[in-house]
């Protein structure tokens, strides 16, 4: 027996039992300790398990970068505790912590750089997806010096428009235009030349020279997108190079001022790609990068020190730099995937090609070009959900069945629609990628649909140029609040709008120095330049021929000229509707000074030049 003296007090599952007594038996004793263990096992089923945490690169890829960062996500920055890492030859490596801007996730950023080819453990307390109880490991890549030099570009000019010499848009030429077309303005940029906005008739409102001061530089992937709830201008900007593929570049965002507002580049000491630049819906950016790598290439007849270029895929906090996401083709997708030939002189083989990665939901679209494959990625883990491949050449690697009409080859830009549909622009052809799937390359829209396990693509549109055209490299799609899709044909100097009923609303081609323009897009822009407008002007006659422009305004309808010997003297002399980027205007009678102000649609001043003697052209 047992003697208490005093009051007890014993819980059980929030409950309280007081015991006032001197004698307790061994039988009651048992049933209170019965109690109280049943109340903490209630209490412990009732917890809920923290879900699993994500992490990138995943555990287990086989080319991580020796730059690489490892980024958490799915918890508070905080709460991740503490973390070791482990290199088989760089033993511990000492490490801080960057937190994700939305407050869900945190790199762990290493102070040094890891060695090719070593293996790296990671070590902690957390419930991480595919890891051993938290514990995981990556495998530094084995990467060859593909570093090539950017190749010369060309300098801004100096012969160009008379208001702005530094100024030569390219010149479009308009083939077809409909009042079928959606509203909007056509956003364009022909590498080397640079980037182009033009209204709906094909009048060029902005244009910006590649170099932006500078020479040797490229432009990729111009659009307008929203970010933070605003609309912005996107690109790419960066060197050619020798092979074309990640070279020294960065990622760009401009406000309706024209002011920079970000720029930034991949993670994890990857180089930016040129072929896409997607804002997220949570204000992220999804990236590429090209990295060549030594590879076992002898499962699909190659060298066993083969080169291989890895394709990466990322997901970036702009605001911070971290990366959220990261995918490598390497280890997720076979090398007999690929219809894109070992080169015989032992160059890099590009057997992937990834060309496009677009939000899906919790996953992400890829578009792998040399496998004429669309991948389905999941957001959590960075792992193949499904493969949508369009040419039907390599059994056992599509997901789905395809209907009649449904083929693709070496595709382009694959976007999820609000309905569910897919867009692409089907290439159909390529000079060294592989066999023609089409006699013409097209836009194409493919419905997808799982009945019960059964994964089927069937076609819901596509988009024939009536002049057939063939692009065999580049294109981008891209859908109008209306249902129409313009389609930019890339390696082809031309864009083409059509209506939901396959009819050509818009077409034109553009003559320029550049061989192409990546993509082209069509969008609503309204753009207030920090800047005045220009004027240049000439005596010409008893008159003269005066020349105003104001780059980048899209609300500029007409200008009205004015001249004096003082300012305080002016007087209109003429007025104009907008014509183009540069307006040319003759006025009668000219004084020593003269000026052009713009008005908008509703004849309401916007702004004025600067006042000028006649003969120059404003600084």
């Amino acid at each position: 027996m047992l003697r208490i003296l005093g009051n007890r007090m014993i819980t059980n599952g929030g409950s309280v039992l007081l015991l006032r007594t001197e004698k307790l038996f061994v039988p009651a004793l048992i049933a209170l300790a019965a109690l109280f263990s049943f109340g903490l096992m209630t209490a412990s089923a009732g917890a809920k398990k923290p879900k699993p945490v994500s992490v990138f690169p995943a555990p287990k890829t086989p080319v991580a970068s020796d730059e690489t960062t490892f980024s958490f996500r799915g918890l508070k920055p905080e709460s991740l505790g503490k973390v070791k890492v482990y290199g088989s030859q760089s033993k511990r490596v000492g490490h801080t912590r960057l937190r994700h801007s939305d407050g869900r996730g945190v790199s762990i950023v290493p102070k040094k750089t890891f060695v090719p080819g070593e293996k790296v453990k990671v070590y902690t307390k957390k419930r991480i997806k595919l890891t051993n109880k938290g514990d995981f490991w990556v495998r530094i890549g084995n990467f060859y010096g593909n570093e090539d030099v950017g190749a010369p570009g060309l300098p801004i000019p100096t012969d160009g428009l008379n208001s702005r010499p530094d100024l030569k848009p390219p010149v479009l030429d308009v083939l077809t235009k409909t009042d079928k077309a959606a509203p909007g303005m056509f956003f364009y940029a022909p590498r080397r030349d640079g980037l182009t906005i033009t209204d709906g008739s094909g009048r060029v409102r902005w244009h910006q020279p590649t170099g932006f001061g500078s020479p040797g530089l490229n432009i990729a992937d111009f659009r307008t997108q929203t970010y933070n709830g605003k609309p912005v201008l996107t690109y790419y900007k960066g060197t050619p190079g020798v092979t074309g593929f990640s070279q020294i570049g960065f990622f760009e965002i401009l406000n309706d001022r024209y002011n920079r507002i970000a720029k930034f580049s991949p993670g994890n000491g990857y180089k930016a790609d040129l072929h896409e630049f997607r804002i997220t819906p949570r204000n992220t950016a999804l990236v590429l990068s090209y990295r060549g790598v030594k590879w076992d290439m002898t499962s699909v007849g190659g060298p066993p020190d083969g080169k291989v270029m890895d394709n990466v895929v990322q997901e970036i906090d702009i605001k911070t730099g971290a990366v959220l996401f990261e995918w490598h083709a390497l280890g997720n997708v076979g090398l007999g995937s690929s219809e894109k030939l070992i080169p015989e002189d032992g160059s890099v083989w590009d057997y992937f090609h990834v060309n496009s990665a677009s939000a899906d939901g919790d996953s992400i679209l890829v578009s792998g070009r040399s496998a004429s494959t669309i991948y389905r990625i999941d957001r959590k883990n960075a792992r193949v959900k499904w493969r949508l491949r369009g040419d039907g050449i390599k059994p056992g690697t599509n997901s789905f069945t395809m209907d009649p009409g449904t083929s693709f080859g070496y595709q382009h830009d694959a976007v999820r629609l609000p309905n569910g549909d897919i867009s692409l622009c089907d290439n159909g052809s390529a000079n060294n990628y592989g066999p023609p799937t089409s006699p013409q390359s097209s836009g194409l829209v493919l419905k997808l649909s799982n009945n019960k396990g059964v994964r089927r693509a069937s076609l819901a549109k596509r988009f024939n140029h009536p002049d057939g055209i063939v692009s065999i490299s580049q294109c981008g799609m891209n859908r109008q609040p209306n249902g129409n899709f313009v389609v930019g044909w890339g390696s082809v100097k031309r864009f083409t709008e059509f209506t939901p009923d396959g009819e050509v609303a818009f077409d034109a081609t553009f003559d320029t120095s550049a061989v192409t323009s990546y993509r082209a897009y069509k969008d609503q822009w309204v753009g207030k330049p920090k800047d005045r407008p220009a004027i240049a002007s000439e005596a010409d006659g008893p008159g003269a021929k005066v020349w105003a422009s104001w780059n980048g305004s899209t609300s500029v309808a007409s200008w009205k000229v004015f001249t004096g010997d003082t300012a305080g003297s002016l007087t209109q002399v003429a007025s104009s509707p907008w014509k183009e980027l540069e307006t040319e205007i003759s006025i009668p009678s000219v004084d020593s000074l003269v000026q052009v102000v713009a008005y908008d649609k509703d004849d309401k001043k916007l702004a004025e030049s600067g006042l000028i003697p006649l003969g120059q052209q404003s600084p």
